[in-house]
């Protein structure tokens, strides 16, 4: 059983926020100098899963593979934009997200059931260790949930059932309303097997995926800060609305007073952090894609355009100061 390379790289790039480096894991490896960014290139699945274990122990938390699933963020919305361009309905976007699974990463399955009611996506693993096996469900339901729920309109966004009686984690991470069932499920009404992709969620993917990318990529000089760590992973968290400090903190071996103390250290806070995304990403839809202003007030998360013009009043006045 083999995984795609690169989602191996995305995982090490995630063991970097919890205090690992990157070289150590490697030498799980077979071939430690395997390119992980090639995406013609296939790892072991043992030997992404020993990895993977490292991280879990190193997290040392019962949602690493949740939380590793939100991190992932930025990728699913790749793949949402690849499912998009490659068919208009959400049955044929389920089905891509199975052969998906079967092909890049066979350590989940998803399979169909259909009731009466309910269009029914079933995850499953065939990892013994209980524990991984939970982490990497937990990964890949978080991913698959918010790819179908940018795909849906608001009237069919899918529900989650899940083995466990204490579901508030999954409550917040993923903001949906979590129920009991013996495995983990997750439940579309009937009616989206007729239903098109929603694609003007789609349009603003594919306008800010690139820029998300762009200024991940941007090579900083203050790239050892904490800050630059805390830049980063919002990028990753953006879907494509901006995380908040509770969901952005989860991801890091720190609480919350630590972390805040490490930001002012820097001379930078979480709110700082997040107006300068805002504002750069306000600059580009405004100035590049020449977007109105009610527009970039709904895609940067505002609630009404007012706010959204108050905060780029403050921007200004930041400058001139």
């Amino acid at each position: 059983m083999e995984i795609f390379a690169p989602y191996l790289g995305s995982l090490l790039d995630y063991a970097t926020y919890q205090n690992l480096r990157s070289e150590t894991l490697r030498k799980d490896l077979i071939n430690p100098d395997l390119d992980i960014a090639n995406p013609n290139e296939m790892v072991d699945a043992n030997e992404y899963l020993a990895v993977f274990n490292h991280v879990i122990e190193a997290t040392d938390s019962e949602y690493c593979g949740l939380n590793f699933g939100c991190y992932l963020n930025l990728g699913a919305l790749g793949l949402v934009l690849e499912i998009s361009l490659n068919t208009s309905s959400i049955e044929q976007g389920v089905h891509i997200l199975q052969n998906f699974l079967d092909t890049k990463f066979p350590l989940v399955s998803a399979k169909i059931i259909e009731d009466s009611q309910q269009y029914i996506l079933e995850l499953d693993s065939p990892i013994e260790d209980v524990k991984v096996k939970k982490h990497l469900l937990d990964m890949i339901l978080s991913i698959i949930y918010r790819e179908l729920k940018l795909m849906l309109n608001k009237p069919f966004e899918p529900k989650i059932r899940l083995p466990f009686t204490d579901n508030e984690p999954y409550n917040d991470a993923l903001n949906v309303e979590v129920t009991y069932h013996s495995s983990y499920q997750l439940l579309l009404p009937l009616e989206i097997l007729n239903t098109e992709i929603n694609k003007n969620r789609v349009k603003e993917i594919e306008l800010l995926l690139p820029k998300f990318i762009a200024m991940l990529n941007k090579k900083e000089e203050d790239g050892k800060f904490f800050s630059h760590q805390v830049r980063n992973m919002i990028l990753n968290m953006c879907s494509p609305e901006i995380p908040f400090f509770e969901q952005i903190q989860k991801q890091f071996p720190y609480s919350n007073r630590t972390m805040q103390r490490k930001l002012t250290n820097e001379g930078m806070s979480f709110r700082g952090i997040v107006n300068t995304i805002k504002e750069e990403l306000s600059n580009y839809l405004i100035n590049e894609k020449h977007f109105k202003t009610k527009d970039v007030a709904f895609i940067l998360g505002y609630s009404e355009s007012s706010a959204y013009l108050h905060a780029v009043n403050s921007w200004k006045k930041k400058k001139r100061t």
